[in-house]
């Protein structure tokens, strides 16, 4: 995004909450971590949960757990859960330290999973959801795409991040060829209707028909 568009939106885009604030400015620049996402995307997020009324979300990667806070947030309003995966060594139990300082750990679920093993079980357990926010490792996206397929409910929408990374500067090639491949299987499914959004590294919204 240009320098000013950024400066622009900085003026308005707001956290919810003071300690996602503080996660969010210390752990930019860290080189062991996946980025938190920019305000605006968590804004996003919060948004989308609000205006569908979502009771039930699932996160598949949480890194330090900036996002689940922004989703938690929101869904604290109407009483909803947010189910939260990831297996990350390092950040894991930052993660659940955060969602606890918070003051939101009661609106969500920590998964410690693999992304894969993960949704396959919530499958076994027929569990549907509102909306499925997608920010794990990039090659994974094609490799649970029929889980998911399954697990988001008629009506439910799939937001995939980073899929405009086939076109990012400074983005390594294999990560691109991968968001290539899921947006291309995405676009081409009639069981969703998706569109594109150039907000961060980009996002790919499908509502499930």
């Amino acid at each position: 995004m240009e320098k000013g568009f950024q400066e622009y939106l900085d003026q308005f885009v707001e956290f919810t909450n003071q300690h996602n604030k503080e996660i969010y400015y210390a752990n930019q620049g860290r080189d062991d971590i996946q980025a938190p996402v920019e305000p605006e995307i968590g804004r996003f997020l919060a948004f989308l949960v609000k205006i569908t009324g979502a009771k039930r979300v699932l996160e598949l990667g949480t890194g330090v757990g900036n996002s689940a806070i922004w989703l938690a947030e929101a869904l604290k309003e109407q009483d909803g859960m947010l189910y939260t995966v990831d297996n990350h060594p390092r950040t894991w139990a930052e993660a659940c330290q955060n969602v606890e300082k918070s003051g939101l750990g009661e609106y969500v679920t920590m998964l410690h999973s693999d992304a894969d093993e993960a949704v396959r079980k919530l499958r076994e357990q027929n569990l549907q959801f509102d909306i499925i926010f997608q920010d794990c490792a990039k090659y994974i996206y094609t490799v649970i795409y029929e889980d998911v397929a399954a697990l988001v409910r008629k009506g439910g929408i799939i937001v995939a991040d980073d899929t405009m990374f086939p076109v990012c500067a400074n983005v390594r090639e294999n990560l691109g060829r991968h968001m290539d491949r899921y947006n291309r299987q995405m676009f081409a499914d009639r069981r969703f209707f998706s569109t594109m959004l150039p907000i961060g590294h980009g996002m790919t919204l499908s509502w499930k028909r």
